[in-house]
């Protein structure tokens, strides 16, 4: 069992470089099967030709190996299975008609002749296949039914002509019928990966429009709960709200569970395509970092400098990866000084296209011995590049950089882990003549005013629904010093063109506009005065990806309902600070 499980994992190497999804998967191994085989076949078969003595057939032979151990070498490079598989049959088709003209093959074998398409049909499929192997049939035909009128000197007896004729049709037709059947069965599981991708997809919003509808009104139970235990009470009293209060966390715990197992699909979310600076968003993103508990954590950025044009494309997007890679290096790596490199640079550039190679790394990671074992276990690439993706969490970025269109890639030693990943964009527009950024200029300088205490603070609430503006406004009225209302993103635009505000609270999902397009627009206005907004995000959106999406799209922070009105207060004051 062994011997068969090492020559089925040679049989899959390279196709990795194949989606799974791919109609030529399945093929590309067989492909793999046939040159291991033929290679061998061939040393060995040229081995005999020289003890033989037939210099002529060992030159072919050896010309062949030659030529099937290139076009494998470029397979397993390339991946490009359509052009490797034509040169293996086109090469096998004119060995095979070599041998039979040049009188080298007997009655018996053209027994070995009749199976050739079983060999072309599994290896082409039958739009390539079928007529691979009719053409085929005529040129060997012509030899074997046909000797006399090219005065050849081995002739096949009429049983073996009749035989061959009937076996090279009863092959031909069985494996057309074969893959007939293969292809059937790959079209109704299809149509059922359709059907579960369609159903999983329901599911996913109704748990997140469940989940966002629970937490509004539990979020108003929590703070409100908290209020009056503040007040008044007498023991009676305050056991009662202790127990509701108990209760209301219990149920926020249920609600989380809900939202760490549902994955909405990222896929679903919109782009902003626009002409942006790429190192100015790789610096903005690490910045969000810049307040972390541990002032021992940098991030040293190089980026090649033929990079000296802007990118047409989707920040966001690119925000998110890099959130989500930071992040989860950050809470899988081990505490202390620890530098986090991020090296970015171009590898190709063709026809307005250009392709970027990311890389970020770490040399604390405490997951090494976990991710040893998956690729001890794991035999093909993508499957170890799939368990350590879930291992580290890495899986919101995996998401984003399959729906660019990007390949992933890891590389691990004992005292280093690096993931990289390659994504194509449009070239957008050329920077001015001087290089807006250079290897070592920080951010240019906003504005954010001297620091102000949250007592004298001016919040702008923007918040569709009534009861969660009473229960905020209940929660701040002691904290703040004053606060107005916006019931969507259009009145949150209009007050904050007219009034001054130390710090806004933005809701996500909201009518007319919501938060993460307000927060846009607000980030833009900002650009011309040079100044900085703090924005807290207040949602009921705490699925995967939701809060990447929102520290993407310029917010300062993020918190989900249900939530502590401490909590709140604390991320307010770091802002303000």
């Amino acid at each position: 069992m062994n011997f068969i499980d090492k020559i089925i994992k040679l049989c899959t190497i390279s196709t990795d470089k194949i989606d799974s999804k791919n109609e030529y998967f399945h093929k590309a191994t067989i492909f793999n099967f046939y040159s291991f085989s033929s290679l061998t076949l061939l040393l060995i078969f040229g081995l005999i030709s020289i003890i033989l003595g037939n210099i002529i057939l060992f030159v072919v032979l050896a010309g062949l190996f030659v030529i099937t151990a290139i076009n494998l070498i470029i397979f397993q490079k390339k991946g490009n299975y359509l052009f490797s598989s034509n040169v293996f049959s086109i090469l096998l088709a004119l060995f095979l008609i070599w041998l039979l003209y040049s009188g080298q093959v007997n009655n018996q074998g053209i027994v070995f002749y009749t199976l050739y398409p079983a060999f072309i049909i599994l290896l082409l499929g039958k739009k390539r296949g079928n007529p691979s192997s009719l053409v085929f049939f005529v040129l060997s035909g012509i030899a074997i039914l046909l000797p006399l009128i090219f005065s050849f000197e081995l002739e096949f007896s009429l049983m073996n002509q009749i035989l061959f004729v009937l076996l090279y049709v009863v092959c031909f037709i069985f494996f057309n019928i074969y893959e007939n059947i293969q292809e059937i069965r790959r079209n109704d599981m299809l149509i059922e990966i359709q059907k579960a991708k369609h159903e999983t997809q329901v599911k996913e919003e109704f748990i997140s429009k469940i989940s966002h509808q629970i937490r509004t009104p539990l979020n108003n139970l929590v703070v409100v709960t908290n209020i009056v235990n503040d007040s008044n009470l007498d023991e009676k009293q305050k056991d009662l709200i202790d127990t509701i209060q108990a209760s209301t966390n219990n149920l926020v715990n249920v609600v989380n569970n809900i939202a760490e197992i549902s994955n909405v699909d990222l896929l679903q979310s919109k782009d902003y395509n626009q002409n942006f600076n790429l190192e100015t968003t790789i610096k903005n993103t690490i910045n969000l970092y810049s307040n972390e508990d541990s002032q021992n954590i940098s991030f040293p950025l190089t980026i090649s400098k033929d990079i000296n044009f802007q990118l047409f494309g989707d920040p966001v997007k690119i925000k998110q990866v890099f959130l989500n890679l930071i992040e989860n290096i950050l809470k899988n790596t081990k505490d202390g000084e620890k530098p986090i490199p991020i090296d970015i640079k171009k590898l190709s550039e063709s026809n307005e296209i250009v392709e970027i190679l990311y890389a970020i790394s770490t040399k604390d990671l405490t997951q090494i011995s976990e991710i040893t074992k998956i690729q001890n276990i794991e035999k093909t690439k993508k499957g170890k590049i799939a368990a350590i993706v879930k291992l580290l969490d890495f899986n919101i970025a995996n998401k984003i950089i399959e729906s660019l269109n990007g390949n992933v890639e890891i590389d691990i030693t004992p005292d280093n882990f690096e993931f990289r990943f390659i994504l194509k964009f449009r070239k957008g527009e050329s920077f001015p003549d001087e290089r807006i950024l250079s290897k070592e200029s920080t951010l240019p300088h906003i504005d954010t005013g001297e620091s102000i205490s949250l007592k004298d603070s001016n919040v702008l609430l923007v918040e569709d629904n009534l009861i969660n503006q009473k229960i905020v406004l209940l929660s701040l009225k002691k904290s703040v010093k004053s606060v107005d209302i916006a019931n969507n993103g259009k009145e949150a635009l209009d007050k904050f063109g007219s009034v001054k505000y130390d710090i806004i609270l933005m809701d996500i999902q909201m009518p007319i506009m919501n938060g993460i397009v307000t927060t846009k627009k607000i980030r833009n206005i900002e650009k011309s005065t040079n100044t900085h907004t703090p924005i807290i995000a207040i949602t009921a959106n705490a699925l995967l990806g939701d809060k990447e999406e929102c520290l993407a799209a310029g917010m300062d922070d993020y918190i989900s309902k249900p939530f502590q009105i401490e909590t709140l207060v604390k991320k307010m004051e770091q802002q303000l600070a």
